[in-house]
């Protein structure tokens, strides 16, 4: 997120508080970050956690358990046609 954003791990460390050598450690998975931090970046790309940590979208999540139960409603109304 940090690159598509063309940002530099030195700004973004110094919005969120922390040295960029600690950003760059999280980044490449050599230091795990407290949960503050991990907040904080998901505060800063306006993303969930969920996102954050496990890459997926729970607005998506949402919206594909909110399409399946409106697939399971109109079969059960067609079975009842």
């Amino acid at each position: 997120m940090r690159t598509n954003e063309k940002l530099s791990q030195e700004k973004l460390a110094e919005k969120l508080g922390v040295s960029h050598r600690h950003l760059g450690d999280l980044e490449r998975g050599s230091s795990n970050g407290s949960v503050k931090i991990l907040i904080d970046i998901a505060e800063y790309f306006h993303v969930s956690m969920d996102h954050l940590l496990l890459g997926r979208d729970s607005s998506r999540d949402q919206f594909q358990n909110e399409l399946q139960s409106a697939i399971d409603h109109l079969e059960k109304i067609k079975g009842l046609l």
